[in-house]
């Protein structure tokens, strides 16, 4: 497992093209930081777009799988395809992990030198990012097991626009950020649950479709 984590990772920082989009988005990411010191943004970026970053790991390492058809050498390996999969979640939630101290860091600049919000407040706007990730990465992942690089991306491309979509719609009718108003702690607790549901059972059906795909 530890060889399938290291491969995968490479294959998503090491290679060049895949790097330059990495570097790409992190200066988007500062440079979009700086412009913009709003609440808005503030929410956009450290509750959702920043904690969802870590999720499009599988997309690197399985187009560079299917490019040199890996997935036919995985059957060699003296690994389970549960195992095979779990790597590849593991990762994920590493990735993921990372992301959240990234975004907890543009929440303290937010909090303390931008004064979009109390402290209190900005932490709890910034966890929430964990459920949401974790939510986005059991549809995306189980995605990718099921239709492949190609289109799983693609399903990762509709799933970020109408993330993206329901938040701009909130500038208009329904408010979204009347629900941080709500209890937040309660709120925080149902989400992070709901996710870790979807979570294990995006791995199990991953293992299934991705055991029929190696047969």
């Amino acid at each position: 497992m530890k060889g399938i984590i290291l491969k995968d990772f490479y294959e998503s920082i090491i290679i060049r093209k895949n790097l330059l989009n990495w570097i790409f988005a992190t200066v988007m990411i500062v440079a979009l930081t700086l412009v913009f010191q709003t609440r808005y943004v503030f929410v956009l970026f450290c509750g959702m777009a920043i904690p969802i970053l870590g999720t499009s790991m599988l997309q690197f390492s399985m187009e560079q799988d299917e490019i040199a058809h890996f997935y036919k050498l995985q059957r060699t390996f003296p690994l389970t395809v549960r195992q095979i999969v779990l790597a590849k979640y593991i990762l994920a939630l590493l990735c993921t992990g990372f992301f959240l101290l990234v975004s907890l860091g543009f929440s303290l600049i937010y909090i303390s030198v931008y004064k979009v919000a109390s402290f209190t407040e900005g932490m709890q706007i910034c966890a929430m990012g964990i459920p949401l990730s974790l939510t986005f990465m059991a549809v995306t992942y189980f995605g990718y097991f099921l239709f492949g690089a190609k289109l799983g991306t693609i399903l990762y491309v509709i799933v970020t626009c109408i993330t993206a979509m329901t938040y701009a719609m909130s500038a208009l009718n329904f408010n979204i950020l009347d629900l941080l108003f709500l209890n937040r702690t309660l709120l925080f607790v149902i989400g992070l649950l709901i996710s870790i549901v979807l979570l294990v059972i995006s791995f199990f059906l991953s293992v299934h479709f991705y055991e029929r795909k190696l047969k």
